[in-house]
């Protein structure tokens, strides 16, 4: 358990370390910049600048990252596997009561996966039934209205030719 501690801290520190590094460096259009006299800021790390060294630095320092990365995941994977012949708890595990005297009985229950699943899909069938009769009830709200929007557009429709053909036949 110590060594996970002491990767994690390794882990730590050359996460904090790598991005330093390329917080430092500059972009590609940091070039651009020497032309109006800002060549000088780069000679700190010698004449050709800092691009060989970060990126070498920020390189190893991923590179680092990765394998600490792994070697955390491998010890993990080892450290809580469950063995062939070790029994898994899945939680799901009850005991049966004693109705005469209270006490527990010794027998444990463990529903099957077979009964959940039973469970599981009446408890999705009456949810589409529900669902189902709700939507046939909402279409058929929806047909009626429609029928009498049409009707009421229908009715004006008449009473609209009804004026026009009068006021037609008083022209004439």
């Amino acid at each position: 358990m110590s060594e996970i501690n002491f990767l994690n801290i390794i882990q730590v520190l050359v996460a904090i370390a790598l991005i330093g590094f390329i917080l430092i460096q500059r972009g590609p259009g940091a070039t651009a910049g020497s032309a109006f006299g800002g060549g000088a800021s780069g000679t700190v790390f010698g004449a050709k600048g800092s691009g060989s060294f970060l990126t070498k630095a920020t390189a190893l320092l991923a590179t680092a990252f990765f394998i600490i990365t792994m070697l955390i995941a491998i010890d993990a994977s080892e450290t809580y596997a469950v063995s062939d012949n070790a029994e898994v708890d899945l939680g799901v595990f009850g005991s049966l009561e004693d109705d005469q005297t209270g006490m527990q009985n010794s027998e444990t229950v463990t529903p099957s996966i077979n009964d959940a699943a039973t469970d599981v899909i009446n408890a999705a069938d009456e949810a589409i039934d529900g669902a189902a009769v709700e939507v046939e009830q909402t279409a058929d709200e929806v047909v009626t209205e429609v029928q009498e929007a049409a009707n009421d557009a229908a009715d004006e429709l008449d009473q609209a030719i009804e004026t026009a053909e009068d006021a037609d036949g008083d022209g004439n």
